[in-house]
């Protein structure tokens, strides 16, 4: 009769262990599938804002010449780098953008110009949602990646601590 209760606790034991395995792995898996679809619309964007520059470019020489201003940055899509480091380029493009609307006061005149310049400022409100996303999912992700038993079971499943996306704007970042 021992036996059998010994065998009945050690089952036990064991389908609670399956259990809280199973519902550690459901919970990290649904914050990895929100942060990936997060970065998704992030990398979407992200290239939406990348083209958007690139056109702006071509109304920034029309009225400056022909100069090309923001050359260093149209070649970013050949780049292999990471998203954050895609957005803090792009970002720098739209201060130099912004700079050359304070020299050249045509282009706030160019309804083609103000148009895209538009469109950028609509990508870049999506852009942050969506990054405010992805950190709330990551803050709780890494924080249960942290925690027993998430931890051991975040590395029989290979789940990692995430970054987080810089969502910091500085008044003259949100000018455009």
């Amino acid at each position: 009769m021992n036996s059998y209760l010994i065998l009945a606790i050690i089952v036990a034991v064991i389908a609670i262990l399956v259990l809280i395995y199973f519902s550690a792995v459901t919970k990290l898996k649904n914050y990895k599938e929100r942060m990936d679809a997060a970065e998704s619309i992030i990398d979407t964007n992200l290239n939406k804002k990348l083209d958007l520059i690139i056109s702006i470019n071509t109304e920034v020489k029309k009225v400056t010449g022909k100069k090309d201003y923001l050359k260093d940055y149209v070649s970013i899509r050949d780049l292999i780098i990471t998203n954050n480091e895609k957005d803090l380029k792009l970002d720098e493009a739209i201060k130099l953008i912004n700079e050359l609307t304070d020299d050249y006061e045509e282009l706030n005149k160019d309804k083609e110009f103000v148009k895209k310049m538009n469109s950028l400022r609509l990508v870049e409100e999506s852009l942050v949602a969506a990054k405010i996303s992805f950190n709330q999912n990551a803050l709780k992700s890494n924080q249960l990646i942290k925690t027993i038993p998430y931890n051991i079971v975040a590395k029989l499943s290979k789940c990692r601590i995430r970054s987080f996306y810089n969502t910091n704007k500085t008044d003259s970042d949100e000018t455009f």
